[in-house]
């Protein structure tokens, strides 16, 4: 890449931050975090590195806004973020966002998490912005479909961690009908569960 190139996309990317974050998100999501550093990132989306620490601040701070757009990426792709009202949506929402062109998403949020679960301070941001939304957002889907509000955050986070971790298996075995077919019973299961307590709602 010459210099004066590199300059051209400095220059166009000084006030166009939204333009470099998925710049920067591209290259992330191809290449992963191992052995991730600021100064040849910037090499490589053709800023300065003076550039990427004025917009983001640290490597930390900017790959929680990677994820945070590759998460928008899938609930604009899925219509999770519309906040569906039945929890067998659930079924359609892992459907579309566990295609082969998106499970990569997944690989990388794992390596965020393995890297948050070392360093929890520097990772602050990532588990407040990304975790918490996580079950906040199936909080409000679970009471929307009937769970009462006082355990509304223990199925929220039951969901979450059985959808994380069928996503981790299908990343590493591939056993796609397997996998399906555990979703499809662990949603069956949350539904009898929440329809067998009419009395407590």
């Amino acid at each position: 890449m010459s210099a004066d190139h590199i300059d051209g996309r400095r220059v166009r990317y000084q006030h166009r931050r939204p333009e470099l974050l998925e710049a920067v998100t591209d290259h992330v999501l191809s290449h992963g975090l191992t052995g991730l550093a600021m100064r040849p990132l910037a090499v490589a989306v053709g800023v300065s590195h003076g550039t990427l620490l004025h917009h983001f601040g640290s490597k930390e701070n900017l790959v929680t806004e990677v994820i945070d757009l590759l998460r928008q990426r899938l609930s604009d792709a899925t219509g999770l973020a519309g906040s569906p009202a039945r929890l067998t949506s659930l079924l359609s929402w892992w459907r579309d966002s566990t295609t082969a062109e998106r499970l990569p998403v997944y690989r990388l949020l794992f390596e965020v998490f393995a890297q948050a679960a070392r360093d929890p301070d520097r990772y602050e941001r990532f588990r407040q912005q990304v975790v918490l939304d996580s079950l906040t957002l199936m909080e409000g889907l679970v009471i929307a479909d009937g769970c009462p509000r006082e355990q509304a955050p223990l199925v929220a986070t039951m969901i979450v961690a059985q959808a994380r971790g069928l996503q981790l298996d299908l990343l590493a075995t591939g056993d796609r009908e397997r996998v399906d077919r555990t979703f499809t019973l662990f949603v069956d299961l949350i539904d009898h569960l929440l329809r067998s307590r009419p009395g407590e709602r």
